[in-house]
C-alpha cells in the first residue's frame, strides 16, 4: 500500500509540472520580462532561472557530495516554484575493509551516480526582507556512473553501472531572488526501483539519507 501510494505521487508530480510552467506563463500573459513589485521600470530576469547546485547528504559514516546544473521556474514572489536539474555525486566513506579501493585521499571509494532530482516548492512566507520560507516534494531518479571499491571487492556479480534508483524527496529551505538554501530527506523506493550502495538487492537500513543543498540562480 506505501508503495502504491508512493508511485501516485511521483505520477502527480509528473503531470503537474507541465500544468505549472503553463500557469506560470499564462500568469505572465505569454511576456519573457516582468518587474519586480515597488520598483517600476525595473526589469528582471524570466521565471526561467539556471543555476549551479551543490549537494551534501550523510548516513552512518557515509557521505555524498554532489555538483550540478539546477533550472528554476518562477520568480521570487510567486506562491509556487518548480525546481529540477542534473548533478554528479560523490560517495565516500562506508564501513572500511582492509582491501577497500581507497582514493587519492585515502578515504574509501563508494562510486558514484548521475542523479535527476525535480522538486515542486510552495512559498509559505517572507523571513525577512529579502528571503522566503518554503516547503515542498520532490522525486529523483538516478543511475551509476562508476563503481566504487567496494563493489568491485565484494559484489564482482553485481555491475551496478545499468541499474538505477528512484526516491522521494520532502524538502525545506530558505530562498532569496538569486540563493536557494534547503534540507532535504531521501527516502529511496524498494526493488526493482533501486539498488543498495553496497550492491545488494535490498536497500535494508540504507534506505534514507538526510541532506543539504544550496543553489546559486544567475
Amino acid at each position: 500500500m506505501k508503495q502504491y501510494l508512493i508511485r501516485k505521487l511521483l505520477l502527480m508530480m509528473m503531470f503537474a509540472l507541465p500544468l505549472t510552467v503553463a500557469a506560470q506563463w499564462r500568469f505572465n500573459d505569454g511576456q519573457p520580462k516582468t518587474q519586480w513589485g515597488g520598483r517600476p521600470g525595473k526589469e528582471i530576469k524570466t521565471r526561467f532561472t539556471v543555476g549551479l547546485h551543490h549537494t551534501g547528504d550523510f548516513y552512518k559514516n557515509a557521505a555524498g557530495v554532489g555538483l550540478g546544473l539546477f533550472f528554476n521556474i518562477g520568480r521570487f514572489s510567486d506562491l509556487l516554484n518548480v525546481s529540477f536539474g542534473a548533478e554528479y555525486i560523490e560517495y565516500l566513506g562506508g564501513d572500511p575493509r582492509p582491501d577497500d579501493t581507497k582514493n587519492a585521499l585515502g578515504i574509501v571509494d563508494g562510486g558514484a551516480q548521475i542523479v535527476i532530482p525535480a522538486y515542486m516548492k510552495l512559498q509559505l512566507f517572507s523571513t525577512s526582507k529579502w528571503t522566503k520560507f518554503y516547503v515542498g516534494c520532490g522525486g529523483e531518479y538516478g543511475f551509476w556512473a562508476r563503481e566504487g571499491g567496494v563493489l568491485k571487492h565484494y559484489y564482482p556479480e553485481d555491475r551496478v553501472l545499468k541499474d538505477h534508483s528512484l526516491a522521494v524527496v520532502p524538502i525545506v529551505g530558505w530562498k532569496s531572488r538569486n540563493l536557494d538554501f534547503g534540507i532535504y530527506y531521501k527516502h529511496y523506493l524498494d526493488e526493482p526501483f533501486n539498488h543498495s550502495l553496497d550492491g545488494k538487492k535490498d536497500f535494508g537500513e540504507d534506505k534514507a539519507r538526510i541532506g543539504y543543498y544550496c543553489t546559486y540562480y544567475f
